[in-house]
């Protein structure tokens, strides 16, 4: 019972909540650990929703916009000049 309940609280709720919360699944293990770590169960319930506000935070500040990429699972969106320069291949009749 105390390993299911281990590998449900520590792997699989980060993962599974992290996902939705679009956060990294390294730094939402990670702030659960130090969350646990700091407060006890509660920082373990509310470390996820820390990092949520940060990382919002850390989005919308263009001087931590970094911190915001480390903190997210999304990738970086290519800037519009990017896109108008990619080289495509014509396909070729034979």
């Amino acid at each position: 019972m105390v390993v299911t309940h281990l590998i449900d609280s520590n792997i699989l709720l980060p993962l599974v909540v992290g996902s939705k919360v679009r956060i990294n699944a390294l730094i939402t293990v990670l702030g659960v650990i130090i969350g646990e770590m700091v407060w006890g169960i509660p920082g373990m319930f509310l470390s996820i929703p820390v990092i949520a506000v940060l990382k919002i935070i850390f989005d919308r500040v263009e001087s931590l916009k970094a911190w915001g990429i480390i903190l997210g699972d999304e990738e970086p969106k290519q800037n519009r000049l990017a896109k108008k320069l990619t080289v495509r291949k014509k396909p070729v009749a034979t």
